[in-house]
């Protein structure tokens, strides 16, 4: 039996879902700046359609939001990232990635999301003829960003100490939680799997709270 998703209003957005309403919440308390449904694209090989959910404008991340694993289209998602024939807006690292979330933690603790990315980065130990680099698959989490005035003993300084204080600004930010690869991992990527080592990290769990509990009278506003 498939559920039809409940079409939601949140801060000037009518959503597809409310799920993408709670997460839209999540963002707005992390203090991350978010596109919802910037653009379509045709992607890969094929020229596939593709409606990505949120592009995160301060991270240069995409978002994917899927609540059941059985509508997730992982070929589709790997050519989404691909450089040239992708979603484009890579980060500074030449890397393009996407963020699959499905539904918001409901137990405290230390969380990571599934992550598909990939690089337009040539390699070097193959005289600069290699193919761009296939996905890549990782646990990725939100991690609230030091304040750079806190850093400053540790060398930081003009450019640099200016990058940290607009990280610091922005409030969070998206980090690898474990080593990634290329293999496709067998499992639900849209279930956010527990850190058993991680740090403890309260305005996340007080993010995904204001997520999970958000009301959305008549399906209008939060």
């Amino acid at each position: 039996m498939t559920i039809q998703a409940i079409e939601t209003y949140y801060g000037g957005h009518r959503f597809r879902s409310r799920l993408e309403a709670r997460w839209a919440v999540v963002f707005d308390s992390l203090n991350l700046r978010w596109e919802y449904e910037p653009q379509g694209y045709r992607i890969g090989e094929s020229r596939r359609p593709y409606l990505p959910d949120f592009y995160l404008t301060d991270l240069n991340w995409w978002i994917e939001v899927k609540g059941a694993e059985d509508r997730l289209d992982l070929d589709l998602l790997c050519d989404a990232v691909h450089p040239t024939q992708g979603l484009g807006r890579a980060d500074g690292f030449h890397m393009t990635n996407l963020l699959i979330l499905g539904g918001i933690p409901r137990a405290e603790g230390t969380y990571a999301h599934w992550s598909i990315s990939r690089s337009a980065a040539i390699g070097t130990n193959c005289g600069g003829s290699c193919a761009f680099t296939g996905p890549r698959y990782g646990l990725h989490q939100f991690m609230p960003v030091p304040d750079a005035r806190r850093r400053g003993s540790a060398g930081l300084a003009g450019d640099d100490l200016d990058l940290y204080d607009e990280l610091y600004r922005r409030g969070s930010m998206i980090q690898p939680a474990c080593r990634s690869t290329t293999q496709r991992p067998d499992i639900d990527m849209t279930r956010a799997l527990p850190i058993a080592d991680g740090n403890d990290l309260p305005h996340l769990d007080a993010a995904y709270l204001l997520g999970r509990t958000a009301r959305f009278e008549h399906g209008e506003a939060a």
